[in-house]
């Protein structure tokens, strides 16, 4: 694999593809629907994120620059949800594919 083959685009294979089954109901992997784990964060946040990535990035080099384009929030709520729905979903049916669609948090 060349250095420049990284940042080529490469068809995705199909949930079908990938598992080895044989359904042809199965979207492929480009048209399902994902769940957002971000969330809002504040300015302090960011900022304090910055600093951070930025000490990490310099290291020995305090006389560096560096610019941060974009700082996002991941809800770890969410995250932590998701495994443990998807852990009792596959103990209970392990033969079977869950798509997971959407988080909803109740108040």
């Amino acid at each position: 694999m060349g250095f420049f083959d990284r940042f080529r685009k490469k068809n995705e294979p199909t949930v079908a593809e990938k598992n080895g089954a044989k359904d042809q109901h199965i979207l492929p992997i480009k048209d399902e629907p994902k769940v957002n784990f971000t969330r809002d964060i504040s300015s302090e946040e960011k900022e304090l994120a910055t600093v951070i990535a930025s000490a990490v990035a310099a290291g020995s080099m305090p006389d560096s620059k560096f610019r941060v384009k974009s700082v996002t929030g991941i809800d770890t709520d969410k995250e932590i949800a998701a495994a443990i729905v998807s852990a009792v979903a596959a103990g209970d049916h392990p033969d079977s594919y869950f798509h997971l669609v959407s988080i909803t948090e109740v108040k």
